[in-house]
């Protein structure tokens, strides 16, 4: 009985040991093979521009898309990225500037609802991290089409009161715009800057908005 007791206990543990789950490795998760996840993202635009613009959130992008990261190497790794973005140009009032926009508005803005999509390569520094995103650094190329663009005016009636006048698809507003970019990153959440390499104004002598924009992106893991 001695020597059956120790021998029955053993079969006993092993019976409860789930194989599949010792032997076969999990492919999918942030540091694994593949990893999918949602993220929003909100830039500003940088630099001069003799437009005249209104800085701020008055000239910004908010982004909602989701991502799909396919690791090649320990330290590489490729991104696809498909979102939706608002692109939108706050005009300053008190500035001065030729046709299509014209002066004397309280406020003008021109905006793009677009469909974007994005991909980049993603460098991380760090190999032994888990199974976590961890640091990167993403060099990324993007391109989209805007499907509604808009241009409106608030200001004084000419009877009194106030008059809003909004056009929809504009001729000189760019339906295509695309760029190149940078991410730098800690697991969900990263500063991004992109350059806009597209013209945002199509068939006119206006200069044209900042080309550069700076902002912080959210991941949703």
């Amino acid at each position: 009985m001695l020597a059956v007791a120790p021998v029955a206990w053993a079969q006993q543990v092993l019976l409860q040991t789930d194989v599949a789950n010792d032997t076969i490795p999990s492919r999918t998760g942030p540091n694994r093979r593949y990893f999918a996840h949602l993220y929003v993202g909100s830039t500003l635009a940088a630099g001069s521009s003799a437009l005249g613009l209104k800085y701020g959130f008055a000239s910004s992008e908010l982004q909602l898309g989701g991502r799909l990261k396919r690791r090649l190497s320990s330290f590489l790794a490729f991104n696809t990225d498909l979102r939706y973005a608002y692109l939108r140009y706050g005009l300053d009032p008190g500035a001065a500037r030729p046709l299509p926009f014209g002066s004397g508005f309280d406020s003008q803005l021109f905006s793009y609802h677009q469909l974007q999509s994005e991909g980049s390569l993603r460098l991380n520094p760090s190999r032994r991290r888990g199974n976590t995103v961890g640091r990167y650094v993403d060099l990324l190329a993007y391109g989209g089409w805007a499907f509604a663009t808009t241009y409106a005016t608030e200001g004084p009636a000419p009877g009194g009161g106030r008059l809003e006048i909004v056009a929809h698809e504009p001729p000189y507003l760019a339906r295509w715009q695309g760029g190149v970019g940078a991410r730098v990153g800690s697991n969900s959440l990263a500063l991004v800057g992109r350059y806009r390499l597209s013209n945002a104004l199509a068939g006119t002598t206006l200069p044209e908005p900042p080309r550069w924009q700076l902002g912080l992106e959210i991941g949703w893991f």
